[in-house]
């Protein structure tokens, strides 16, 4: 039986150094990890980390491979799913555009189609919920390192080459007025704008602070991205109909998806309890009106 095993491993590999000779080179995947430098061993606080996270579930197992446990979602909680048209797009960055020409300190922002989306659907959170204008609030999404390294990775590393942008230093009250949008998308714009080389070595500071939320915390964050090409998949069933984040049940998290009509549009996922969802229905279009 051993030699069988070795023996299909042996074929396995065969066939994918065989499959991958045959591609671009751009295109042939890297499986080598040495390409990645880690020169302050952020890889042992990270793997420290979830070694301290797997005592507390699997009483001081550390190899154990129990699942992390997730709560049940509440019997109230709702989805719901916008579409939102490269129009609409348009008209969320042009009313930046405006509305940042027109305040006190005008500054050039970045508008790219997630910091528009993302810093929209994240205001528009925000205001769904109410509640204390002092209550503390942050936004957290996962950034692509490949470039950002040094030296940089190349983009057909096979692997997760990851990190996040993390900032918990907020409250409601700057995203509830009429600047609302415009301050989340300053401070979105400019999360994108300060990511550089260093970007990897905040992973511990990140795990540190999600571990320790102030109470009545708000912290909303982003799940895929519109960039995938989700809808343009076929494993040989044809299309999707619709992609759905199961994941997103869990916390509050922006599901992100290039549009079902491959032109430019992009899908927003929420789930919440009715009653934030009935407020978050109501508002998400207000902006739109031009």
């Amino acid at each position: 039986m051993f030699l069988k095993s070795w023996a299909y491993t042996c074929k396995l590999q065969q066939d994918q150094t065989v499959n991958a000779s045959l591609l671009p080179q751009d295109l042939t995947p890297i499986y080598d990890r040495t390409v990645i430098k880690d020169p302050n061993d952020i890889e042992t606080e990270v793997m420290n980390h979830w070694k301290s996270k797997l005592k507390i579930i699997s009483d001081g197992n550390v190899k154990s491979l129990k699942i992390l446990p997730t709560p049940e979602p509440s019997p109230d909680v709702v989805r719901f799913t916008l579409d939102l048209t490269r129009e609409d797009i348009q008209t969320l960055r042009e009313r930046l555009k405006r509305e940042s020409s027109a305040s006190s300190s005008p500054k050039e922002l970045r508008l790219s189609t997630f910091v528009v989306t993302f810093s929209y659907a994240f205001t528009c959170l925000v205001r769904a919920r109410g509640g204390d204008p002092k209550r503390p609030i942050g936004y957290v999404f996962s950034v692509d390192c490949r470039s950002l390294l040094d030296p940089p990775i190349p983009s057909n590393y096979f692997g997760n080459c990851l990190s996040a942008s993390f900032n918990m230093k907020l409250t409601a009250e700057t995203f509830m007025g009429e600047e609302g949008f415009l301050n989340a998308a300053r401070m979105v714009s400019d999360s994108v704008e300060e990511l550089d080389e260093t970007v990897s070595s905040n992973i511990p500071e990140i795990f540190a602070a999600n571990s320790s939320l102030p109470p009545g915390a708000q912290l909303i964050s982003a799940s895929g991205s519109s960039r995938f090409g989700v809808y343009g998949l076929d494993f040989g069933w044809g299309k999707p109909e619709r992609v759905a984040i199961v994941s997103i049940d869990q916390g509050e998290v922006i599901s992100m998806a290039d549009g079902r009509d491959g032109i430019g549009g992009v899908e927003l996922g929420f789930s919440l309890q009715k009653h934030e969802m009935e407020n978050l229905i109501y508002l998400l279009p207000e902006g739109l009106k031009g």
